[in-house]
């Protein structure tokens, strides 16, 4: 029964009402506004338990295909169609070094070294391509936005605010181009309707007609980002 599933409960006082949010990282997460009655999740957990069961099984067996190698050999970064092999050396310096020939040189250490020196890496590739491919799409098609951020979230792929900043996720590297296309014109999209509409479900058809199938394609897009991004 839904009523006994495990899950984290967040505060949120952004939150204006209560809702689920499902990761690899966290699985179940309750997010909830401030002086939400914390009696009413086991109801909202009865009610959404069809859903809580079918994004589990998908979850399950996006855990399951997804890179599991803690001390990758190899980086596949499909969205800029890169491919780095990796290099463990001794030396003094603590970052990840890019070398001729795709080749990276990491400082060998702990595993926690390691992976951190690695996720750091990637978000300055992020903010290196991710970038610049949101504002050469935007000045494109004429949208008009503000700040850019980097970040690693762990349920979305992006996000745009009221004020037009987007927000867009390292971990899109991982992604095939066609869908970090997609998710860079979803998010611009979303400077013009802060919403999912019909309206702006029309609008993101003129800019991706395929944008049916390049949502149901990332809904599984998670098994493309190796284990040691998430630590």
């Amino acid at each position: 029964m839904a009523v006994d599933q495990e899950y984290t409960l967040r505060v949120s006082k952004r939150a204006k009402y209560a809702r689920l949010q499902m990761s690899l990282r966290d699985g179940l997460v309750v997010v909830v506004p401030r002086g939400f009655d914390q009696k009413r999740i086991p109801e909202l957990l009865e009610k959404k338990r069809s859903w809580i069961e079918k994004v589990s099984k998908q979850y399950e067996e996006q855990q399951r295909l997804a890179p599991q190698d803690p001390m990758p050999g190899r980086i596949d970064l499909r969205g800029i169609e890169e491919i780095w092999q990796v290099d463990y050396r001794d030396g003094n310096s603590k970052r990840v070094l890019e070398r001729p020939g795709n080749q990276l040189w990491i400082p060998d250490g702990d595993l926690e070294s390691v992976q951190t020196a690695l996720r750091h890496w990637l978000r300055r590739k992020a903010h290196r391509h991710l970038k610049p491919w949101l504002r050469h799409l935007a000045e494109e098609n004429g949208f008009r936005m503000r700040r850019i951020f980097i970040k690693a979230q762990r349920t979305r792929w992006g996000s745009c605010s009221e004020k037009k900043n987007i927000n867009l996720n390292m971990k899109l590297l991982f992604l095939p181009e066609e869908l970090v296309n997609y998710v860079l014109l979803h998010e611009l999209c979303h400077t013009v309707h802060l919403n999912h509409s019909k309206k702006f479900w029309a609008l993101v058809a003129e800019y991706e007609p395929r944008y049916a199938a390049r949502r149901k394609a990332l809904r599984g897009a998670w098994k493309y980002v190796p284990a040691w991004v998430e630590g």
